[in-house]
């Protein structure tokens, strides 16, 4: 048996069977090669249907802010008193270009699937590093209250891969993969990982944005088809290709 902790998001998915790339020119923004080839590999791809992260085409906050401005203007004309506090008013008085003296811009990747409030992104400044960080922003807040969510992409592209994996809010995942021939034991007692000498203390972590407190520990076997996804230390998701 060969394990391996260090496991990424885009390796997981591969064995998963999402492992043939869209090619062409499929964005127009120039993103993080970990970014372009996860999103590449999960692009309309069933098995991210109820994930947190966008499978189709990534756009800038800066679109949605223009996009409210052109929804909201013609309230504004008739009392624009009442909304002198409305942060898309006010940036409505300010040139485009000059926006980025009041908020920096983000590419959004992606969003909670069941509420839709919180949005995660990359801030444009970042896009050229390797291995940026993801912030959010919850709808609730000031359109600049942005706050970094993961100090890295591979972290959150994890967490996310983790969470589908989960079937802790969807049951996608079982789903998807039942007609892929992987079976799911949910009933697996962690136990297990010793008996098969696999430390728990190794494996990867991940958050999940599924709650606070919650976070993930995980591992695969390749060759033998098996991924071992632990939650909290606690309970163990055996995912087993069924030969």
């Amino acid at each position: 048996m060969a394990v391996q902790y260090d496991v990424s998001a885009t390796e997981l998915i591969r064995l998963f069977g999402c492992n043939k790339p869209a090619d062409g020119e499929l964005w127009e923004v120039k993103m993080p090669s970990i970014l372009d080839e996860f999103l590449r590999l999960a692009k309309d791809q069933p098995l991210f249907e109820t994930s947190d992260i966008w499978s189709g085409e990534p756009y800038f906050f800066y679109e949605d802010i223009e996009e409210r401005i052109a929804d909201d203007e013609e309230y504004w004309e008739e009392n624009p008193e009442e909304f002198e506090e409305d942060e898309y008013y006010q940036f409505s008085k300010i040139p485009r270009e000059q926006w980025g003296e009041q908020m920096p811009n983000y590419l959004q990747i992606g969003s909670d699937y069941g509420v839709g409030c919180v949005t995660y992104g990359i801030c444009e400044t970042d896009l050229d590093k390797e291995d940026p960080p993801v912030y959010y922003w919850n709808e609730a807040n000031s359109i600049k209250d942005w706050r970094v969510l993961t100090n890295t992409l591979s972290v959150f592209l994890g967490g996310i891969v983790c969470d589908v994996l989960s079937g802790m809010n969807y049951p996608t995942a079982e789903k998807v993969l039942a007609n892929d021939s992987w079976a799911f034991d949910k009933m697996a007692h962690i136990a297990l990982l010793a008996q098969r000498q696999i430390e728990l203390s190794r494996m990867k972590q991940y958050p999940s944005f599924y709650g606070e407190d919650v976070f993930y520990r995980i591992c695969m076997d390749a060759e033998a088809g098996t991924v071992y996804l632990v939650r909290d230390n606690k309970e163990l998701l055996v995912i087993q290709k069924v030969r």
